[in-house]
C-alpha cells in the first residue's frame, strides 16, 4: 500500500511540474468573455468581406491580454475613469476572431458594461435577458459604456479602438 501511494505521488509529481507557467489558459473561462464564432457578425464578416473565422486557443487569448495591456499601459482607455487591466475586465466582451486579407489573426473585442434586455414580442411577454454570448451586440449611443478595438494577434499590435458617443 505505501508503495503504491508513493508511485502514485511521484506520477503526481511529475504531471504538476510538467505544467508550463507561461500557460495561462484561465482566459478561456474568464464569465465575462465570449467567443463568438456562428453569431450574425462572423456571417456579415465572411459574406461582404470574406473574412473567415478561426479558433482562438488560451495562448491565443494571452496574446489578446498582452496587447490589451500595452493598450491600457499608452493610455489608450483614458475614457475610462480608472484605465486599468481590471477596470477593462469589468466589461463584458465578445470576441469575434476572423483571419484578414493579409492571412493574419485577428480578434475583435466588443465590449459593454450592461447585458441589453429584448423588449416583449407582445405585452404579454417579459423583456428577456438578451444572450450575450451567442448574439452580437450591437448600440448606437451609450458613451464609454460600450467600445470596440480590434488587435492583430501576429503583429501583436492594436487598432480601432472605439468608443461610442453620447445621445
Amino acid at each position: 500500500m505505501r508503495i503504491s501511494l508513493r508511485i502514485f505521488g511521484i506520477i503526481l509529481i511529475c504531471f504538476w511540474s510538467c505544467k508550463n507557467p507561461n500557460d495561462k489558459t484561465e482566459s478561456i473561462t474568464d464569465q465575462k468573455v465570449a467567443i463568438l464564432l456562428n453569431s450574425e457578425q462572423n456571417k456579415w464578416l465572411e459574406e461582404n468581406y470574406g473574412l473567415k473565422k478561426w479558433t482562438p486557443t488560451g495562448k491565443d487569448l494571452n496574446i489578446v491580454q498582452e496587447v490589451l495591456d500595452k493598450a491600457i499601459h499608452n493610455k489608450e482607455f483614458d475614457f475610462l475613469k480608472k484605465p486599468t487591466k481590471q477596470s477593462v475586465e469589468k466589461y463584458y466582451r465578445q470576441y469575434i476572431p476572423y483571419i484578414n486579407e493579409n492571412g493574419e489573426r485577428i480578434i475583435e473585442i466588443n465590449a459593454f458594461c450592461e447585458i441589453l434586455e429584448n423588449p416583449p414580442e407582445n405585452r404579454i411577454n417579459e423583456w428577456t435577458k438578451l444572450d450575450w454570448r451567442t448574439e452580437y451586440v450591437i448600440v448606437d449611443d451609450g458613451g464609454d459604456c460600450y467600445w470596440q478595438i480590434t488587435i492583430n494577434l501576429d503583429t501583436k499590435k492594436y487598432n480601432n479602438l472605439m468608443v461610442n458617443g453620447e445621445a
